[in-house]
């Protein structure tokens, strides 16, 4: 085995609750010294760490890189109530928080922090590659990342039944009663949050072996914080070399809003791969490409 890995609890913003993360350490070196670059990952969209981000991770450790893999609050080994809802700043919050904790880490390089996500965590990474000055990482890496351009949703009875869902969790919510929940992902015209063509055969394969314990259910509100999110419009504040690996027959991220940021900034390196929006993932079609992408870019701009 060429890396360690432990588990980690990180206090969050809210003191009570504490982030599940997993800590990947590549196997000592003899005569090591140097601390190490670190990577800070999280997923996406109504996903947890257990879907996939461990192969990512062990892939960077055995590269030479530390990892921390993270749960946001209310997901996956997290605390937080109630239970998966998607709250944007909360998520950008827990980012931080856990950057903070690695850059008080004396094993960690604070000056060689480089931040991965993919898909909905994508648009995070856009956020924290620009001018912020407490995350200041020296490069950043979005695979298939949610830009701020999404399908339209036709108007059918399907539509209106989810309009309403999340109206009535919104106003649930504001009243501290229990969230109304929607399916994560759905066929297409079915009621879910993601229900474009293939995406959940997609979602359900990155999460084996354990897609029986995938609980495929978000609070409707979420939708809501989705359509409001525009990370796309950030790109001209991007300060550090930012890799993005796009999908360029992606239906649910579409691939719009990447070419949108890579025009914004000259700090932007495009990575095209012809396919969809869940094959970049690991044991899927086109992972190769975009994990080769990736160690590439390491190893440019943040060199072992």
């Amino acid at each position: 085995m060429l890396f360690e890995k432990t588990e980690v609890k990180i206090q969050s913003a809210r003191s009570e609750w504490m982030l599940d993360a997993w800590k990947y350490l590549p196997v000592p070196e003899q005569g090591r010294t140097k601390p190490l670059p670190i990577i800070v990952m999280a997923h996406g969209f109504g996903a947890n760490k257990r879907m996939g981000l461990a192969h990512y991770a062990e892939v960077f450790a055995a590269a030479g890189y530390a990892c921390f893999v993270f749960d946001y609050r209310r997901w996956g080994a997290s605390d937080g109530t109630p239970r998966q809802v998607l709250v944007v700043e909360d998520q950008l919050e827990d980012y931080r928080t856990v950057i903070k904790y690695v850059r008080q880490q004396p094993e960690f390089d604070s000056q060689r922090l480089v931040l991965w996500g993919s898909s909905f965590s994508g648009s995070s990474i856009v956020i924290w590659s620009t001018h912020e000055p407490t995350i200041n990482a020296v490069a950043a890496m979005a695979q298939c990342p949610f830009t701020g351009t999404v399908p339209s949703l036709p108007f059918n009875f399907t539509s209106c039944k989810i309009v309403s869902s999340m109206l009535l969790d919104v106003i649930k919510q504001a009243l501290g009663l229990a969230p109304v929940y929607i399916p994560i992902v759905a066929e297409p015209n079915q009621v879910g949050a993601l229900t474009s063509e293939g995406t959940q055969s997609g979602m359900l394969a990155i999460c084996k072996p354990d897609s029986s314990e995938y609980r495929n259910e978000i609070a409707a509100s979420a939708l809501l914080q989705a359509a409001s999110y525009q990370p796309r419009l950030k790109a001209a504040s991007v300060t550090c070399p930012l890799l993005i690996v796009l999908c360029t027959k992606d239906n649910l991220c579409l691939p719009e809003g990447v070419h949108q940021i890579s025009k914004g900034t000259e700090k932007c390196e495009l990575v095209e791969i012809p396919c969809g929006h869940f094959d970049p993932y690991y044991g899927m079609s086109h992972h190769t490409e975009s994990i080769t992408a990736q160690l590439e870019f390491l190893k440019k701009h943040a060199p072992i």
